[in-house]
């Protein structure tokens, strides 16, 4: 049998072929790469999500630490306000009562007693 020569739509169809196959496989092993990019980008991600996702559950704890502490100084606050009204009222009370000789003996006693105490703190 006679070889019939390749004409040269033949050869331009097997160079292209061949040329299309390069392709293939260069744009393959370029988007692998890429592919193993991403997966890192998104392994570093899910890592820094998860340390910021640590981070505000520490945060919260502490929000709620702190709101307790808050709110134990309120309740003192409230405790001490109410006190220190309740003396204000009965010093109110003591005074009227005593009188301008009275408020001025008292006085007097608060100086003595101001300066004992300063004397017992320095001796």
């Amino acid at each position: 049998m006679m070889r019939m020569p390749m004409n040269h739509s033949a050869q331009k169809m097997g160079l292209a072929s061949s040329h299309d196959e390069d392709f293939y496989v260069t744009e393959s092993d370029r988007q692998a790469l890429l592919m193993k990019e991403q997966d890192h980008d998104l392994d570093e991600l899910s890592a820094t999500v998860e340390r910021l996702g640590d981070v505000g559950l520490t945060i919260h704890d502490e929000l709620i630490s702190q709101d307790l502490i808050i709110n134990d100084l309120g309740r003192e606050m409230d405790n001490t306000s109410n006190r220190l009204d309740f003396v204000q009222k009965k010093v109110a009370h003591v005074i009227k009562r005593a009188g301008a000789k009275g408020q001025i003996m008292m006085i007097i006693f608060l100086v003595i007693l101001l300066l004992v105490l300063i004397l017992l703190v320095f001796s």
